[in-house]
């Protein structure tokens, strides 16, 4: 087992003009595992495979957070059979990064169910053995609803549709035509909404790390898909001195008639 080590999602290929891929989730999202149990570590990170995704693992809480920091996972697999304090757990779940950015599993042996009520906001449990298409569903369910898909894994703001399963955007009921990367970089941002994102992070999530184009390239194509969304009102809002981020919720806020913000 490579723990530590990122397993990488494979990379989308390049599809014929009109020709879209079909996927059943949010591709792309990162996983992140914390326990020393082998095999608990190999069901999570095939059930994190499965679907399209790509998952690390740590095997102590303090390099876990550390990867929390620095590789942004949107699910965090919790194993409170490292020997967790009620303590510790507590502040783990406090921790800013966690708590606004980070839908959190905890893999708890049965006298760790107390442990649970007291833990306050968490999105799902697990009890050991684990069934393995078990997890697989409750990870979904956890991805689901960190990255605002609804049950027919449609991303929906005002009158902005984004369907995750056939990679198709629709402004008002009217189709919009992305390019494949115009519609990564939508998507990446709307399954992470409200997060800001530096135009550098985007760079690696959406052109990957062997991209060695400059960060213009972001403010490019930010630009093209204002002009391709934002007809009425902003979807997408630059954070000064930092990137950009997909609004949570939109709050009627009109597009001004002299034109929309420059990136």
């Amino acid at each position: 087992m490579n723990h530590g080590g990122e397993i990488p999602h494979p990379k989308h290929p390049s599809y014929p003009p009109h020709t879209k891929p079909r996927i059943t989730l949010p591709t792309m999202q990162r996983v992140l595992i914390i326990s020393d149990d082998p095999h608990q570590v190999a069901i999570a990170t095939a059930a994190a495979r499965a679907d399209g995704n790509s998952s690390r693992s740590e095997r102590t809480l303090e390099a876990g957070l550390l990867t929390v920091r620095e590789w942004q996972p949107a699910v965090l697999f919790l194993d409170l059979r490292l020997g967790l304090t009620p303590g510790a757990i507590a502040a783990v779940l406090r921790d800013q990064e966690i708590h606004d950015r980070v839908g959190v599993i905890l893999i708890a042996a049965p006298e760790h169910l107390t442990l649970i009520s007291a833990c306050g906001r968490i999105d799902d449990f697990l009890v050991p053995p684990v069934d393995p298409d078990e997890l697989r569903v409750r990870l979904n369910r956890a991805l689901w609803l960190r990255t605002g898909a609804d049950e027919s894994n449609v991303i929906r703001r005002s009158g902005l549709a984004i369907d995750l399963e056939r990679y198709t955007v629709a402004v008002d009921g009217e189709s919009v035509d992305l390019t494949y990367k115009e519609y990564e970089l939508l998507r990446f941002l709307a399954t992470n909404a409200g997060k800001p994102f530096t135009r550098e992070v985007l760079l690696n999530r959406v052109w990957g790390y062997d991209y060695y184009g400059g960060s213009r390239t972001v403010d490019v194509h930010i630009r093209r898909i204002r002009a391709k969304i934002e007809r009425n009102e902003s979807f997408i809002e630059t954070v000064r001195n930092v990137g950009y981020r997909f609004l949570e919720e939109t709050t009627g806020s009109r597009i001004p008639v002299t034109g929309q913000e420059a990136p």
